[in-house]
């Protein structure tokens, strides 16, 4: 994966978060981030997707220094399943990275000035928006693709944050659009599943064994 690191993205303070999706059982979904020693929160299935809430979703998530978008690919490819890893930063930066077995269906980016300050070359024009209809098929709802390729191609304006553009997204993908509220956890999510669904992992271990290991993790992962 790419455009991972670097200056923080410039403007207001707005959300940071992290989530993968994927169609498969939660029970499914958390087993396999349990051995990739995951760190986060898996969610309870809702319609086809299950979900996960990385802790950090700007750094090292799994083992192996994986990011976010890294585990979705290793999810799409290890599982043969639909599977999306989506970073919002600050909500000027909305990243998405989405696949099936080991086909890569997109990779966009919403704004590489943002991604990369230092790139002079850089502009504000989305990347990988060429590939809605792939994503939109990807989902199961090829009708929506034109609709998909409208959101994903346009600028945001300066009222405008992220956060707005993957609610519509997932309103158009049938993926569940509380995804913009789990900034919220632990506490309760507008308009999604009880916190008390949710499990939470710490290198991949639950209960006590993972809040040491995740602390163990944490220090390594931080160091690299």
């Amino acid at each position: 994966m790419t455009l991972y690191g670097g200056p923080a993205v410039a403007g207001p303070d707005g959300l940071t978060y992290g989530v993968l999706v994927a169609a498969l059982p939660a029970d499914d979904l958390g087993a396999w981030l349990a051995e990739a020693r995951f760190t986060g929160l898996v969610g309870p299935q809702d319609g086809r997707w299950s979900v996960a809430v990385a802790d950090d979703p700007l750094g090292h998530v799994a083992s192996q220094r994986r990011r976010l978008l890294d585990v979705a690919a290793d999810l799409a490819a290890t599982q043969e399943a639909a599977a999306a890893g989506v970073v919002v930063v600050r909500d000027r930066l909305l990243r998405l990275w989405a696949g099936v077995s080991e086909h890569q269906v997109i990779e966009y980016v919403s704004d590489p000035s943002a991604a990369d300050p230092n790139d002079d070359e850089a502009t504000d024009t989305p990347l990988g928006a060429e590939d809605a209809p792939a994503l939109a098929a990807w989902a199961g709802v090829p009708d929506v693709a034109p609709d998909v390729a409208a959101l994903l191609g346009g600028v945001l304006g300066e009222s405008e944050n992220e956060s707005e553009r993957l609610h519509e997204l997932s309103r158009l993908l049938g993926w569940p659009e509380w995804l913009v509220s789990v900034d919220s956890l632990p506490r309760r999510i507008s308009g999604g599943p009880d916190p008390s669904t949710f499990v939470r992992l710490k290198a991949g271990r639950t209960g006590v064994s993972g809040w040491a290991a995740g602390s163990a993790t944490r220090v390594v992962r931080r160091k690299t």
